[in-house]
């Protein structure tokens, strides 16, 4: 099952590749219809024949497909139109076999291909020499509901690969902490006492953004949600392992730089993979773990006793 956290990752890439032009375009589209389709079958040009205006064929041969990536800056409608028409024809006269005929585009379709496009429908209508189904499938918003958003989470995976995942193997355990948190709704959850924001001395002695305050404040919402999470674990040294593990991933990233937003950069990516922000729950989960870790003094460095706020100098180490 795909993991409803990352579909709007999916979509994201999935519009972004339906905007590729022409043969890139197309190349995608067969990718996406051979892993719809068990039985999908891509015939190979072929000398004069081409491939008789087939990009697929599916369902024992009873579904053909035609794909078309747009190319031309000029006279679209007309093009598409023209497209549309050919390989329809081409289709018909080459394959005796398929009753569903798909037309599969991210090109614009305006009104001189629509009116063709329901011209066919009627001359191939039930009760015609040759009944049809005819659809046309618009890329990204028919080709995502019609095909990728019903790929399994391995096709998906293999066909858009680097969906974020926690990157660092030693955090893993904590992907079903960050799913649970994504699903979370933090007004929701009952508290006995207010929740205290991250200690101001702390953040003043680490200099963190104020970019990242906000995101710690938000974060630290779910404190208790993550206390329960870690209370429920069969491993009862499971949080203080994950502490470690975050002061060893905070160790290595001041290691190579001194920029507290780079630092951060690092640790979220640990958690929660590449582009892990593209999701607003999830993101705000990630932001949660952080400062839960960054609360109980597992990263970053705690201020002397002494030290109350002001403009302290940033330490690399206690």
């Amino acid at each position: 099952m795909i993991d409803p956290a990352w579909k709007a990752w999916y979509r994201a890439q999935h519009e972004l590749r339906c905007l590729q032009p022409g043969t890139e375009f197309e190349k995608y589209a067969t990718a996406v219809l051979s892993r719809l389709h068990p039985d999908f079958l891509n015939p190979d040009p072929m000398g004069s024949l081409g491939d008789g205006g087939c990009d697929g064929l599916a369902e024992n041969g009873t579904i053909l497909y035609a794909c078309y990536g747009q190319n031309a800056t000029t006279s679209v409608d007309q093009k598409t139109k023209n497209k549309l028409e050919s390989d329809f024809s081409r289709a018909v006269n080459n394959w005796p076999t398929f009753t569903t005929w798909r037309f599969v585009t991210n090109a614009a379709v305006g009104p001189t291909p629509t009116k063709r496009l329901l011209e066919l429908q009627q001359e191939h209508a039930i009760g015609t020499q040759r009944p049809l189904t005819i659809e046309l499938w618009k890329a990204p918003e028919d080709f995502w509901w019609n095909a990728v958003s019903k790929l399994t989470a391995a096709q998906l995976d293999e066909l858009i690969p680097g969906v974020p995942h926690a990157q660092n193997v030693e955090l893993r355990d904590l992907v079903e902490l960050i799913n649970s948190l994504s699903f979370s709704d933090a007004d929701a959850i009952d508290r006995l006492e207010p929740i205290k924001p991250v200690p101001a001395s702390k953040m003043d002695f680490n200099r963190l953004p104020m970019m990242t305050r906000e995101e710690f404040n938000e974060g630290r919402l779910l404190a208790p949600r993550i206390d329960k999470w870690f209370a429920e674990q069969d491993d009862p040294g499971l949080r203080d392992a994950k502490a470690r593990r975050f002061n060893s991933i905070y160790r290595e990233a001041l290691k190579t730089t001194s920029d507290v937003r780079e630092i951060m950069r690092l640790i979220y990516g640990a958690l929660g993979g590449q582009d892990f922000d593209l999701s607003t729950k999830r993101a705000n989960a990630v932001y949660a773990v952080t400062a839960y870790f960054f609360d109980s003094c597992d990263i970053f460095e705690e201020p002397p006793d002494e030290e109350v706020g002001g403009d302290p100098q940033y330490v690399a180490s206690h």
